[in-house]
């Protein structure tokens, strides 16, 4: 791998640490609860499982493991635990717009981070195990 590729995961792997840090914070404070009104445009198994969510504090714990993630990510020695903690927590919100929300922009939004975090997964696990790299 040279240089360039080095820096452009450091960068992708930076990029997806401070968005989900974010996307964490906002789950924790900077945000309340969605609540839907009978107006909404979106499905209503999908707003009942966001309801569901919300009253239990499931978001809180999801936020909380993207905030540890998002700032593993960016330190460079603990990238991989980094990415190991939330590609699982990405692949559940990739799937769950995927089959109950359905939204284009929603699967752009999850998608491109999901595979982000398989690149930086890859090249991690390559490196440490001392695979020939995947890139």
């Amino acid at each position: 791998m040279n240089r360039y590729q080095k820096q452009l995961l450091g960068a992708i792997a930076l990029l997806i640490g401070i968005f989900f840090f974010y996307k964490g914070l906002s789950k924790h404070w900077l945000s309340p609860c969605k609540t839907y009104g009978p107006d909404s445009t979106l499905p209503v198994d999908y707003m009942a499982l966001i309801s569901v969510l919300c009253r239990n504090n499931y978001f809180k714990m999801v936020g909380a493991l993207q905030m540890l993630g998002g700032i593993l990510l960016v330190i460079p020695k603990t990238r991989l635990i980094g990415s190991a903690v939330l590609l699982p927590v990405v692949l559940v919100i990739f799937t769950l717009h995927l089959f109950i929300d359905n939204r284009p922009d929603e699967l752009l939004e999850t998608g491109l981070p999901l595979l982000g975090l398989v690149f930086i997964l890859a090249d991690q696990v390559s490196r440490k195990i001392g695979w020939k790299s995947l890139f």
